[in-house]
């Protein structure tokens, strides 16, 4: 016989049913959050054409997508490996004569060909918002205050976001004059805060002094409110002082919002450069080495599908806040069923009657099936973590009555059936 395989493609999980619990408490979460702010749920195709979605992705999110040929067309598929190019689409075709702005919600699994990472795999899932027809500070803020929101409310604490702006690096190499593979060298420096390696890279460009200077800071440019003070100098042209502007004022607001201390400036931070247009941000907690949600403003996206739009979103990794919650503590409750009913009785009619109306009233209801002792179902029951079992017949039951059993507790009492099929709620106390 030969032997059944049984082994899961590289990056693929599955999700147990007390996992699948966790995970629905973390979108549940989330989704309350978005909705106390405003925003609805919109759902994209699993799949769509290459050519549509590549208009708004870069060379490296395209090689890492997953593709298949449309047998119909002969048309190149791809499975999504970011929903936010699928909404900027949906916003500059379906939607674009609604009012703006648009606030939208997901959550949604994503495809990317990478290597699996911490808590992260091929496919993973992921939930977030995009408010869209927005372009002033106070949407990204809106978008920041969000996040620290969904944070508190998965039960996490020691985080942070580190908030940084593109244009201010992008600025300072306007004054340079190199190549693209240099440029690529120092994002990469700065990335790592290569300190070496930039000075190298440095003397190898030879910048401006004073553009020189400002790119070997850029690594210490993090902290609070004092590192807009410090990089105030080097901004020498309209693109970096914007980029200040604009994070200036945005940590004003949130100032006002009380989460300033939440947010760490980080004008080094050259991540996500080719996505976003605007101020972007990772969120970190401690002890924990990746980012859990990360964000921005991305004005360009929806524009490449002919419809000029600002816009600002972010996504929350659901693998990675649940790795998140389990290391720091998190409780999550992870119910059963409200009612294990237990039936001794041949003819089945009094347990098939209770489970049906309990049901209707939007109970949880299992039936025992299997013909076992009393003791042995009720074990069962507390592995499932059952709160109350219900006994109909057997010696210890007399007929027309049901035996209530506190599962936890192991407390007893007895019912009229026909009572609590009237009264059904009384089973509760």
């Amino acid at each position: 016989m030969r032997p059944v395989l049984t082994q899961l493609p590289k990056g693929a999980r599955i999700y147990l049913p007390d996992e699948v619990a966790r995970k629905r408490h973390v979108e549940a979460c989330l989704f309350d959050v978005f909705r106390r702010w405003g925003y609805r749920e919109i759902v994209t195709p699993t799949f769509e054409f290459f050519d549509v979605l590549a208009v708004a992705t870069d060379q490296a999110m395209q090689g890492n997508a997953f593709t298949f040929v449309d047998r119909e067309t002969g048309r190149m598929l791809v499975l999504r490996a970011d929903i936010t190019p699928q909404i900027a689409r949906i916003v500059a075709t379906r939607l674009r004569d609604e009012p703006k702005p648009l606030r939208l919600s997901y959550v949604t699994n994503v495809f990317r060909y990478d290597e699996p990472q911490l808590a992260h795999y091929r496919e993973f899932y992921q939930a977030g918002v995009e408010l869209i027809g927005l372009d002033k500070p106070e949407a990204e803020v809106e978008i920041l205050a969000m996040t620290v929101e969904s944070l508190r409310a998965l039960g996490l604490g020691r985080f942070q976001l580190d908030v940084g702006h593109p244009d201010f690096f992008r600025g300072l190499m306007e004054e340079v004059k190199t190549d693209a593979a240099h440029e690529r060298e120092l994002r990469t420096a700065l990335a790592r805060k290569d300190r070496s390696t930039l000075e190298r890279l440095v003397d190898e460009v030879a910048p401006p002094a004073h553009v020189g200077d400002a790119l070997l800071a850029l690594p210490t440019l993090f902290g609070h409110a004092e590192v807009l003070e410090r990089a105030a100098p080097f901004a020498r042209n309209k693109r970096a002082e914007r980029a200040l502007g604009n994070l200036a004022e945005v940590y004003r607001l949130l100032t006002i919002y009380g989460l300033a201390d939440a947010v760490l400036l980080d004008l080094g931070g050259v991540r996500g450069f080719d996505y976003y247009s605007g101020m972007y941000f990772e969120a970190y907690v401690a002890e924990f080495g990746a980012a859990i949600a990360a964000g921005g403003r991305y004005d360009h996206m929806v524009g490449r599908f002919g419809y000029d739009c600002p816009a600002v979103g972010f996504a929350f990794d659901i693998a990675r806040a649940l790795s998140v919650m389990e290391t720091q503590g998190v409780d999550v409750a992870l119910p059963g069923p409200d009612f294990f009913i237990i039936d001794f009785t041949p003819e089945k009619t009094a347990a098939l009657s209770l489970a049906r109306r309990l049901r209707d009233l939007g109970r949880s209801v299992a039936r025992d099936i299997v013909t076992r002792g009393l003791d042995e179902s009720l074990a069962y029951a507390r592995a499932q973590r059952v709160r109350r079992a219900l006994v109909v017949g057997g010696p210890r039951v007399p007929a027309g009555e049901v035996l209530v059993i506190d599962v936890a507790t192991g407390r007893e009492r007895s019912a009229r059936i026909d009572a609590m099929l009237e009264h059904p709620e009384r089973l509760d106390a």
